[in-house]
């Protein structure tokens, strides 16, 4: 299912596309598509042609803007939708599958990205460390202050081959502004249960146990679930939320039933799910489905 984004303030959008005018490329210079670094942890990446790429991961987290065109994020069966001037916030070792769409208006596609390699002392430990579990989003919204600190770090740090204290400073700003937004945790760290949770959410039926996420997570199985037990948690409450995330998707989106979205969460019992989704969620699992859906 393809979320979209109407909730984006569309004129921070133009402001921030108007702002990183001078990133844009040039028709005539362009390859078929291609990557390019336009500077200091700042990517570029274009096409003048839809494609559809599979399995696309990160070595370090990024924050990403698209200039032109739109773009298409899919993690297992369920997808985000992008615009010309909206943000997300890209976590490291996940694979996506993704689609990017040139624009009709200048038949391009085009979108840059921040690599984030470090987290400024100051800011260790202060960041998000967890958030409700909504589903699959990226996204980060936009403010005043977010799309000025944006531009001008992105126009810095592409301004020549090495960072400036200025251009450092800028970015540092934007982490400060995405410190407490819960869709950017992603940036600033990924503990244990949160990457178990991604694998989990893109395959929620598959058996996962403690060795088939090992070798996904490069750990032997027991030390797996020794990190987890370090960290407070243990990996049958993890799945659980996982999988809770794909259930309350599927209610919010209309996709399936009420015992669909239980046996997404790995509950034989609806009456088991309806009490555990409460306590997670605060509201039984029929308050989150569309009007317009039935019950069963």
């Amino acid at each position: 299912m393809l979320t979209d984004g109407h909730a984006t303030n569309r004129g921070l959008a133009r402001l921030l596309l108007e702002r990183l005018r001078p990133l844009a490329s040039r028709m005539d210079a362009l390859e078929p598509s291609q990557v390019r670094m336009r500077g200091p942890r700042l990517f570029g990446y274009c096409c003048v042609m839809r494609e559809r790429l599979t399995r696309i991961s990160t070595q370090k987290p990024r924050i990403g803007i698209v200039l032109s065109g739109e773009k298409e994020f899919w993690l297992g069966d369920a997808g985000q939708h992008f615009s010309a001037g909206d943000v997300f916030a890209l976590p490291a070792g996940v694979e996506f599958d993704v689609v990017n769409i040139p624009s009709d208006a200048n038949g391009l596609y085009e979108s840059v990205l921040v690599e984030i390699d470090h987290i400024p002392a100051a800011l260790r430990g202060h960041a998000v460390r967890a958030r409700q579990p909504r589903g699959f989003d990226l996204r980060i919204p936009l403010t005043a202050e977010l799309v000025d600190a944006l531009s001008h770090a992105a126009i810095l740090l592409g301004a020549s081959d090495h960072a400036t204290a200025l251009a450092e400073h800028r970015l540092t700003e934007v982490l400060m502004l995405l410190a407490r937004v819960p869709v950017a945790a992603c940036l600033f760290s990924r503990p244990l249960g949160e990457r178990i949770a991604w694998l989990v959410m893109a395959d929620p039926m598959k058996r996962w146990t403690a060795e088939s996420l090992g070798r996904e997570l490069g750990l032997a199985g027991s030390t797996l679930r020794r990190k987890l037990t370090e960290q407070g948690i243990s990996l049958r409450d993890t799945l659980a939320m996982a999988r809770m995330t794909v259930a309350h998707r599927v209610l919010q989106e209309g996709t399936g039933s009420i015992t669909e979205a239980a046996a997404a969460a790995g509950y034989a019992s609806r009456s088991h799910f309806a009490r555990r989704f409460r306590q997670v969620y605060g509201t039984p699992p029929a308050a989150v489905r569309p009007l317009n859906s039935a019950s069963t």
